[in-house]
């Protein structure tokens, strides 16, 4: 979810730069996601105890896969020396939330804000390079995809331990297998060629590329739910 401008020279990225209103921002999008994604639960009758306990650990999810793609976003962009700060879209945060709310959970607009890159010679700067706005669009979704075998790999250890997963009452939700999904999903979502998702800059820089990547993170995002209940369930 990226606007590039030229990029600079290479130099390491900080925790520092990120500003508080940036803070925030990144704040207030994590706990829309949250909800966002809590939603499918609630409407499927889930007790207020079962609830109090499936949101902050939605929360973890949100924040491996979503702050972790805008800050992999933030920080490479950085890396060589652009500006880089993520700002919440209202509009954006709202239709998440209402597009939960009419789908019952079942699917989420997950873009309620962006990471803006500019050059540090002006912010508006000059010469669009795509092919560096390709790639530094594609980090994110990368991050989602690591965060995603991470968690895989978390779900095959403690199985093979003979341990389950950590559930939540009956009310289905499972911490290592959902944190699998939402990663994938996120991850997908994100490369739609659609204006403000990262998608749109990989699709201008190389379309053979977009598809490339795009293709097998939606195949995995729709699959991953059923192969994980039939593997560990």
């Amino acid at each position: 979810m990226s606007t590039l401008r030229p990029l600079g020279v290479p130099r390491l990225a900080k925790f520092s730069s990120i500003s508080r209103r940036e803070l925030s921002s990144l704040l207030i999008a994590w706990v829309v996601l949250g909800i966002s994604f809590s939603l499918a639960y609630l409407f499927n009758g889930v007790s207020a105890i079962d609830f109090a306990l499936i949101f902050p650990l939605t929360l973890v999810f949100v924040w491996t896969g979503f702050l972790g793609l805008e800050l992999a976003l933030k920080f490479t962009a950085e890396k060589y020396g652009c500006w880089a700060e993520f700002k919440l879209w209202t509009y954006g945060a709202v239709m998440a939330l209402l597009f939960a709310l009419v789908s019952r959970g079942t699917f989420v607009f997950a873009a309620p804000g962006a990471v803006y890159i500019a050059s540090r010679a002006g912010y508006f700067g000059e010469g669009l390079d795509r092919k560096s706005n390709g790639i530094v669009s594609v980090m994110g979704p990368l991050v989602n995809v690591v965060a995603a075998s991470i968690f895989f790999a978390a779900l095959v250890g403690v199985r093979s331990l003979g341990f389950p997963d950590l559930s939540v009452g009956g009310s289905g939700f499972r911490f290592l297998t959902a944190g699998v999904s939402l990663n994938l999903w996120l991850s997908a979502f994100n490369m739609l060629p659609i204006f403000i998702l990262d998608g749109q800059k990989v699709f201008a820089w190389d379309k053979k590329i977009w598809a490339v990547i795009t293709i097998p993170l939606w195949v995995a995002a729709i699959t991953s739910p059923a192969i994980l209940a039939s593997l560990f369930h």
